[in-house]
């Protein structure tokens, strides 16, 4: 329980800094491998919160081709909206 828990606290930081460079992740995709040393998790931690992510379609790993080893780039998958709609809501909320 703890673990699923941690992985869930840890996507949502992930979530945070991807809408805060939300025009890169949405238009060109953001390297997986840059994802650690920008929300300080180490990369075990950050493979399991986006596998997180990625179960529940907030985001999709693209393997870049003819990478060795194996690079994936994120990109907004089908419950992104999701994510910005939850954002929005939170936002105008605080300004009220």
């Amino acid at each position: 329980m703890a673990h699923n828990k941690d992985a869930t606290e840890s996507a949502a930081r992930i979530v945070e800094w991807l809408l805060d460079n939300r025009s890169e992740f949405e238009e060109s995709g953001i390297e997986e491998s840059k994802i650690p040393a920008a929300v300080g998790l180490s990369e075990a931690e950050v493979t399991k919160a986006i596998d997180h992510l990625e179960t529940r379609e907030d985001v999709a790993r693209l393997p870049e081709s003819l990478s060795n080893p194996p690079k994936f780039l994120l990109k907004p998958a089908r419950g992104w909206p999701e994510i910005l709609n939850s954002a929005s809501r939170r936002n105008t909320s605080a300004k009220a």
